[in-house]
């Protein structure tokens, strides 16, 4: 796949000087895929067609008319996603008609035990345990999850319900999302998003009831006024705003002194995740967006999360314009010339989101389309 570099000097030949209504896209990975382009200034979208490969920019002149350039089939190596890599069946067909409700007496039956504070019951340094239904009281409240590649039934269980003297070690997920394997963190993340949910919705929203679990714990209902609750999840974003050679970074409040990271935020209802990256980034740092690319995303269970990453591409105008942090929000946000902070990782100057992160993941991905062209 062509660098970001070279896409930039393909199409700075084929266009010129991008004017403030145009954003550049770059490639994120080698697996070819749908990429969903958002134009700040005709607020229209446009889709590629992954099996060509192909990416595009829309033409200010014209904004029906898409300029194609093809990506070779060489990539960098890229940083991982914690929770993306799930291989679990959730079956959805079992969880009604009480068909979930009989696999939990199937002796392969097993179930991931989640404690306080979104631990998890580990049994091995890179594997989640799995504990026998039989070994849990009975009539324990479980939510069927799926099924394993072997075929046995998978279920969530809460340690605090489970009133059992078993000693258990648990690890808080947010230290394991590095260390698991992927299989497992995706699991992990899934039983652990499943138990908050129960935990914060045991009485009703509309009239305080105590609502009853439905559908092998994926709907909660109250028998007083009927309301149907479903396992929630908020959608936010994070985006890499760049021009150029050169990032936008910012050290939020909170953080550690030198940690610096890519701009994020919850969308809010009524928007949609591209406008919330323009939204963001103006609030956040005054800079105005001219086009927004879809990277990629990553289950996010502290406490339901859907972290949805793009490239954001800052307007021309803007590119030399000095970032105002939002005091409130931000520390300090500033330009990063991608040698500048290659060369800062390198010597330690500066940190990075954890690894497994996805905004670690995007920073990464950056700097290293760099230190591939380089």
């Amino acid at each position: 796949m062509w660098s970001y570099r070279q896409s930039r000097a393909a199409l700075g030949e084929r266009v010129g000087a991008a004017p403030a209504n145009l954003a550049l896209i770059a490639p994120v990975s080698a697996t070819p895929r749908p990429r969903l382009f958002y134009n700040t200034a005709y607020g229209c979208q446009a889709r590629t067609d992954a099996r060509r490969m192909r990416e595009c920019v829309l033409m200010p002149d014209n904004p029906g008319r898409m300029a194609v350039h093809r990506t070779s089939p060489a990539a960098p190596a890229r940083p991982t996603i914690a929770f993306a890599g799930g291989t679990l069946n959730r079956a959805a067909y079992l969880r009604a008609g009480g068909q979930a409700a009989r696999l939990r007496h199937e002796s392969a039956s097993r179930a991931v035990l989640v404690g306080a504070d979104q631990q998890v019951a580990l049994a091995g340094a890179r594997r989640i345990a799995r504990i026998p239904i039989e070994d849990l009281p009975a009539g324990a409240p479980l939510t069927f999850l799926g099924l394993e590649h072997a075929g046995a039934a998978v279920f969530a269980a809460d340690a605090l319900d489970l009133h059992t003297d078993e000693p258990q070690a648990f690890t808080p997920l947010r230290q394991l999302m590095a260390e698991l394997d992927p299989a497992e963190a995706a699991l992990a993340a899934y039983a652990v998003g499943m138990v908050g949910w129960h935990r914060v919705h045991r009485h009703c929203g509309r009239c305080g009831d105590a609502t009853e679990i439905e559908e092998a714990g994926h709907r909660r209902r109250c028998p007083h006024c009927g309301l149907h609750d479903f396992p929630r999840t908020d959608p936010a974003i994070t985006m890499l705003v760049q021009t150029g050679e050169r990032c936008l970074l910012s050290r939020r409040r909170g953080a550690p002194a030198n940690r610096w990271s890519a701009l994020a935020g919850f969308v809010e209802p009524g928007e949609t995740p591209e406008e919330a990256v323009v939204r963001e980034a103006r609030e956040e740092t005054g800079i105005e967006i001219a086009g927004v690319e879809y990277v990629t995303a990553q289950p996010w269970p502290f406490p339901a999360a859907l972290m949805i990453g793009f490239w954001a591409f800052a307007a021309p105008a803007d590119a030399e314009t000095n970032p105002t942090p939002d005091p409130e929000e931000l520390v300090e946000a500033r330009w990063f010339g991608r040698g500048q902070l290659a060369s800062a990782l390198q010597h330690g100057s500066i940190a990075l989101p954890p690894p497994g992160t996805i905004g670690n993941f995007l920073i990464s991905a950056w700097v290293a389309d760099a230190e591939a062209t380089s």
